[in-house]
């Protein structure tokens, strides 16, 4: 079978709405460009995007609220305390990764002291000076602590 010089075969209904479709989808595609590429398009859509936005600011806030509270009321913590915890946390991790560093320093200096032999006054003194430094940063730690406020009593309190 020989296919017509134009393309049309009217055997093939499919082929025929096939090629009507991919007409029409072109042209859409045309007009809808040309539509789209126009100052006038996108202003209208920046002002319902604007919209959008001043309506779901207030809508987001209203959720965030009810989050808040309803977490409150079922005893779970909420966003910003998990934020403040984790953030604490981190801080703590650091000073104890500085304070372990000194203790390892320290290690390896009484290590190498006690390696060395007796020890002299000066090596006494310069320990001392670091111990008093360690104590210093475990004092400030412990007055950076916020007060045990909601703190329940233990047995060893009891006692």
């Amino acid at each position: 079978m020989t296919q017509p010089p134009n393309g049309f075969d009217p055997n093939d209904p499919i082929g025929t709405w096939r090629a009507w479709r991919d007409a029409s989808l072109d042209a859409w595609a045309k007009s809808l460009t040309a539509m789209v590429n126009t100052e006038t398009f996108s202003q209208a859509i920046g002002a319902q995007l604007d919209a959008l936005l001043a309506v779901s600011g207030p809508v987001q806030q209203a959720v965030q609220q009810y989050m808040e509270r309803y977490l409150a009321q079922a005893q779970m913590p909420s966003r910003n305390e998990v934020i403040s915890l984790a953030s604490r946390l981190t801080n703590i991790e650091f000073r104890l990764d500085d304070m372990q560093a000194q203790l390892d320093e320290l290690t390896d200096m009484v290590r190498a002291l006690a390696a060395a032999g007796p020890m002299t006054p000066t090596d006494v003194s310069m320990i001392g000076e670091k111990l008093t430094a360690i104590e210093e940063q475990l004092t400030a730690i412990a007055a950076a602590r916020p007060a045990a406020r909601n703190r329940k009593t233990t047995t060893e309190d009891k006692e």
